[in-house]
């Protein structure tokens, strides 16, 4: 309720907010995205696959809030440097790692992602 963890990062019509700071009544008509709704019916989003494969999550607490930020940022920015990853996921705040593995998933994700617009 005061915005600080990220762990309930939601998009808002495609921008990340933390849905703890946002009202019902402001997101009447909207399109609100919860991490559930990153994969689609047969397999995971390239980010959330990409998280599992390079092991970027320990209790999963803030694992939604990272996945989702992490989605907003790669859909504005496909190929963003580590310093903009870093940047861009300061609001989700992780107790268990040092945020490198978080990190080096997001960059594999681009890269993913850049190989299936490719083909």
């Amino acid at each position: 309720n005061n915005g600080n963890c990220g762990a309930c990062t939601v998009l808002l019509n495609g921008a990340p907010v933390d849905s703890c700071l946002v009202l019902a009544a402001e997101v009447e008509g909207a399109r609100i995205t919860t991490v559930e709704g990153l994969a689609d019916r047969i397999e995971l989003h390239p980010v959330q696959q990409c998280f599992l494969e390079d092991a970027a999550l320990q209790c999963g607490v803030c694992t939604p809030g990272f996945l989702v930020a992490a989605k907003a940022l790669l859909d504005r920015i496909p190929q963003p440097p580590e310093e903009q990853i870093r940047f861009h996921l300061a609001g989700n705040i992780c107790r268990c790692t040092g945020y490198d593995k978080i990190v080096r998933a997001v960059q594999h994700a681009a890269e993913r992602m850049a190989q299936g617009a490719k083909s």
